[in-house]
């Protein structure tokens, strides 16, 4: 949902860093060049091969084993249409996260993210584990606090 102007309260949006702690863990990277397709705020990423400068990151793929997991940060200028060789923000572990719901999740309850939908959803001994959620959602499409933890 898109931030209007005048709105007493900045809107939950999929992607927000949520309970800022310390530096929240989130760091510069860049969408690798062979990417293709675009990417949006909230979009789960994998560490790719760097050789200097930012790292580079690609999507998460169905099934992917990559040891970094992370996610992209809304930075309200272009939180969608985002593709090779854009400069973005990451969060990784430790760092609280606004993400969609894919259904109902109870408060405290471990998450997994799919690679489809970009959703989060309770875990149910299926899909990887990215997290706990602060908070419960009631419904698909809730946007919910998580604490990353890939």
């Amino acid at each position: 949902m898109a931030q209007q102007l005048n709105q007493f309260t900045q809107t939950a949006e999929r992607g927000q860093v949520a309970y800022k702690n310390g530096n929240s863990n989130v760091m510069s990277a860049m969408v690798d060049s062979g990417v293709s397709g675009t990417l949006r705020a909230g979009d789960a990423v994998r560490l790719v091969g760097t050789s200097k400068g930012l790292p580079k990151v690609a999507p998460l793929e169905a099934n992917d084993t990559a040891a970094a997991v992370m996610f992209i940060v809304n930075n309200y200028v272009r939180s969608e249409g985002i593709k090779a060789g854009d400069r973005i923000e990451v969060m990784y572990t430790g760092g609280f996260m606004r993400m969609r719901a894919g259904g109902a999740i109870a408060a405290g309850a471990r998450v997994a993210y799919d690679t489809g939908t970009g959703n989060v959803s309770q875990y149910e001994g299926t899909g990887r584990v990215i997290g706990v959620s602060i908070e419960a959602a009631s419904a698909e499409g809730d946007i919910i606090s998580v604490y990353v933890q890939s």
